[in-house]
């Protein structure tokens, strides 16, 4: 099998690194552009997507069951496509999104009409593609060589968004970017927060993290030494402790939620997170931030992976397009 492998540039090394030690022997990666390879591997497209998602730098990975040449238009360039497409789509015909991405060589063409105009030409064929979210996807990458074109279920991609970049909109009322960050936590590990639930947010200064989930209909404890964005006062369903995560009196009752962005030593951020896992309801979701600080990625992701399994369930520690010199760990109680 065939397969176009993403991580973030800056991280490229270390998810270098991570696939040479979870794909089998006898896998090839090229590399296309920084951070950004082709795979060629034994088995299995569902199989490796597998073993990728067990790596924190890998962002997407979407199958490659054909080559279409470049040409000197769009159009004809998605004509020569079709028949490919076609193969990729054999046995379905709704629930599919088309998904084009431009790499860094590519054609000067806009992804979002050749995205249009790929879906315009499946539907004679009786194929429903949509713009948005859908079950399976149509992956189309691009670059100065050619199209890789492959069909997939959209959980074996690693992200729903093209070359896992997700390029959220930002809000109006957005206290800090802070909110797209656990926006994307949310949508890629499937958390829904529950309207009229309870979240406990560890180091919420300035409020990012806390204005989504008020947003979201949750009620929120918000922690921190640092104060609340004045757009906060009062807004109801808040309660604002102030004081350091490891030492705040514990609320009563029980949270549905916890989130910790927190600006500490991650292994010290961790204990905080355990000190509040009494207070979560069972089967109760995490996000929590693991900050690097210019140290050995791999290694404190491994030992605050180790620490947070005290308290709980780690179901997976990825580098999101909205993190910086961090990842996120997706917890459950």
């Amino acid at each position: 099998m065939r397969a176009v492998v993403s991580a973030a540039p800056a991280y490229a090394a270390l998810a270098r690194r991570e696939l040479d030690a979870v794909l089998p022997t006898g896998s090839d990666l090229a590399e296309l552009c920084p951070g950004v390879w082709l795979l060629s591997a034994p088995g299995r497209f569902a199989d490796r997507s597998e073993e990728m998602g067990r790596t924190v730098f890998v962002r997407h990975c979407c199958p490659v069951s054909g080559e279409v040449a470049i040409q000197d238009s769009p159009e004809t360039f998605v004509d020569d496509l079709l028949p490919v497409a076609h193969r990729c789509l054999r046995g379905v015909a709704s629930g599919i999104q088309v998904q084009v991405r431009l790499l860094a060589d590519a054609p000067a063409w806009a992804p979002g009409p050749l995205a249009t105009r790929i879906r315009a030409a499946l539907a004679p064929a009786g194929v429903v593609a949509v713009g948005g979210p859908a079950e399976h996807v149509l992956s189309v990458v691009v670059g100065a060589a050619g199209g890789f074109v492959g069909a997939s279920p959209v959980q074996d991609n690693l992200s729903p968004w093209p070359g896992g970049e997700a390029r959220l909109r930002r809000e109006p009322e957005e206290i800090s970017r802070s909110a797209r960050k656990l926006e994307e936590a949310l949508l890629l590990f499937g958390v829904a927060p529950v309207p009229g639930g309870r979240a406990v947010d560890l180091g919420a200064s300035p409020g990012g993290y806390t204005a989504l989930l008020l947003k979201r209909g949750m009620q929120v404890v918000a922690v921190d030494t640092g104060d609340l964005s004045p757009r906060l006062a009062g807004a109801p369903g808040l309660t604002f402790l102030r004081g350091p995560a490891h030492g705040v009196p514990l609320p009563e009752g029980l949270f549905d939620l916890i989130t910790a962005d927190l600006s500490w030593d991650p292994l010290r951020a961790a204990e905080c997170a355990i000190r509040f896992r009494p207070l979560l309801a069972p089967g109760a979701d995490g996000i929590f931030t693991i900050k690097f600080f210019g140290g050995d990625p791999l290694g404190i992701v491994a030992r605050v992976r180790r620490r947070l399994e005290d308290g709980y369930h780690v179901l997976a520690v990825r580098h999101l397009f909205h993190d910086r010199d961090e990842a996120t760990a997706h917890l459950r109680a």
